[in-house]
């Protein structure tokens, strides 16, 4: 595994240097490329990947095509964490939607450690629980706010995930993930530009004011970092 990689995940990072040496040889590094569809509702777990950059989206598909967004993961999330607790199946399709890297481990291996280790069992809860919580804030948010807000604390989640002011997000997936219409995606974008904070150009969006976006942004910006905090806090 790349060790410039090695605790790039906030979860891996956080844990004790025993526990981390524990799973080291069984992490490799690989690759996340944009569009990447990781897990489809119903396959078995069989990997667990501890996301170092870039971010990934659950989707809930629906029928007739359509997807809609319930959670975005990013280097504060570990993907498949639940098949530590015996045969898990997935429940959402995982897409990556900005490439990045990952540190992956067989689902078994990781059984494995967890089941010596009451800090890494402890881990798999808190991983649990800190991805729920973000379906859940992102269910209320999608019931309850405009597309406006939710788009501005989209784009500054993501950022947060990615560290860097340039996001690159099509017109077509930041409609999917707000269920609008591509349009509608296209006349928020050009108020945000009007109002000077952002530029946004052939999927490129570049934050200019990061603060006069964070007001225009719905309360679950604030509300999902302060419990990333809380969960990340609670392993140490």
């Amino acid at each position: 595994m790349t060790p410039a990689l090695a605790h790039s995940n906030l979860f891996l990072s956080a844990l004790p240097p025993k526990e981390v040496a524990a799973l080291t040889p069984h992490l490799r590094r690989v690759t996340l490329n944009r569009g990447d569809v990781l897990t489809e509702p119903g396959d078995r777990v069989s990997d667990v990947l501890f996301v170092e950059s870039g971010t990934i989206s659950l989707l809930t598909p629906m029928q007739d095509g359509s997807a809609v967004e319930t959670a975005t993961l990013g280097r504060e999330s570990i993907l498949g964490v639940l098949g530590a607790l015996g045969s898990h199946r997935s429940t959402t399709r995982g897409v990556v939607q900005i490439a990045g890297a990952a540190s992956r481990m067989g689902v078994n291996e990781f059984r494995a450690a967890t089941d010596k280790s009451r800090t890494l069992r402890q881990l798999v809860l808190l991983s649990s629980e800190l991805t729920l919580a973000h379906m859940q804030q992102t269910a209320a948010c999608n019931a309850l706010h405009g597309a406006e807000p939710r788009l501005c604390r989209w784009i500054l989640q993501v950022r947060d995930h990615v560290d860097s002011d340039v996001v690159s997000l099509t017109h077509d997936f930041l409609a999917q993930m707000l269920a609008v219409r591509r349009p509608t995606v296209s006349l928020i974008a050009q108020e945000l530009q009007k109002a000077g904070l952002i530029r946004y150009k052939r999927g490129r969006i570049v934050i200019l004011d990061r603060s006069g976006l964070e007001k225009m942004a719905c309360e679950c910006l604030g509300a999902l970092r302060a419990k990333t905090q809380d969960i990340l806090g609670a392993l140490n």
